[in-house]
This record gives structure tokens, C-alpha cells and sequence, in this order.
């Protein structure tokens, strides 16, 4: 992970550090799990741009974790450059901003990643499903602890969340796990928002 001058103190990116070490231990020493679905295809031209964390499965690490951004954009390598933003705790709270280094894994349609949030591991992010106008999409893996909505704009209507949720749901996952990400402050402590250390 490479940190902002202005944030590279925060203790708050070792919780960060510490979820996503926690599913790369996850995936390697789970027993086997069948292979999830991943979308057909995914057209990078298209999934570059912001995207707003809409929903999550509740983990302790992103607890608290308000209005999350992420930026992708092409990598001089080859790769993938992704831009973190996030608040924790409250929207006073100083904004906080990663850069993590992601992968495509070749002959998959762009739809297998792997993310490299502390080296030298890399963690699978799975591209599960993308909607067709590239309004939301469906990111997981394949023991099915961690999955994430992403979304185009901070709030994903009703409909479109019911549907992602039976893309989860095809994928292998419980959706009644996931929970709506607080991104604007009138839905702290709404119905289906994960609102757990917010104030």
C-alpha cells in the first residue's frame, strides 16, 4: 500500500492492511472451494473511473467506514492504478487516500484480478457480474467471505440493488450477509445500512 503524505500516520490503514491479509490467509488455507462464476467478459474502457462502495459483507476491518471511493485508471505496466479514498467514522472525519496496485490475470476476460494491498501477497478480487450499462458491479471471491457492490453513482436504487443481490446469490453467496455502505449522511441508521461505528 502506498500512502499520501498527510495519512501515512493514520493507525486506521492497519485495519485496512489487517482485512485484507485476513482474506488472503482466508483463501490459502480454506479448503477447496468450488470455482465462482465470474462475469463473461469486462471491458476495461468502461470499468475505468470512480466507483462508489455501495455495499459490503460486515467484516471488523471496514467497520465504521464511510463514503469509500475508488478510482481505476490504466497502470503503466499493464495493470490496473486504483485510487482509495475512504472517511472512518464520521463524514468530519479527514479523508483518507491509498494507492494499491492491481492485476488482470490473463484469459479471463479481464474478469480475474488480484490486488496487492501489502506485499508480497496478492489477494483474488473477482469481477462477478457487471451491469450491462457498467451502472454497478459485483466484486467477490471464491470462499465467499468478502464481496463487494460497487455503483457509478452513491446510491443504488431498490431495484438495482435487489437484482445485484440475485447475482450474489447465482454466484454462491448468501446475500441476506451484505449490507448497504453508507455514503451520504441521511443514511446513517437507515434500514439495511451498515451504520455500526458511525456518528
Amino acid at each position: 500500500m502506498t500512502r499520501v503524505p498527510g495519512s501515512n500516520r493514520s493507525v486506521r490503514w492497519r485495519y485496512l492492511a489487517a482485512f485484507l491479509a485476513f482474506a488472503v490467509l482466508a483463501t490459502l488455507y480454506a479448503p477447496a472451494a468450488a470455482k465462482t462464476p465470474l462475469a463473461p467478459s469486462v471491458d476495461m474502457s468502461r470499468m475505468y473511473g470512480g466507483w462508489y462502495i455501495v455495499a459490503t459483507i460486515p467484516n471488523p476491518f471496514e467497520r465504521g467506514m464511510v463514503a469509500p471511493y475508488d478510482v481505476y485508471s490504466a497502470a503503466s505496466d499493464g495493470g490496473i492504478k486504483e485510487d482509495f479514498y475512504m472517511r472512518r467514522g464520521s463524514f468530519t472525519a479527514t479523508r483518507q487516500h491509498a494507492v494499491v496496485h492491481d492485476w488482470i490475470k490473463p484469459g479471463t476476460n479481464n474478469a480475474a484480478w488480484t490486488t496487492q494491498i501489502i506485499w508480497p501477497l496478492r489477494l483474488p478480487f473477482l469481477v462477478l457480474y457487471v451491469d450491462p450499462q457498467y451502472r454497478y458491479v459485483i466484486f467477490g471471491e471464491d470462499i465467499h467471505s468478502i464481496g463487494w457492490i460497487y455503483a457509478r453513482e452513491p446510491h443504488l436504487s431498490d431495484a438495482d440493488y435487489a437484482e445485484a443481490l440475485t447475482h450474489f446469490k447465482a454466484a454462491g453467496y448468501d446475500p441476506t450477509k451484505l449490507r448497504r455502505v453508507v455514503q451520504t449522511p441521511d443514511q446513517i441508521g437507515q434500514p439495511g445500512f451498515w451504520s455500526d461505528g458511525i456518528h
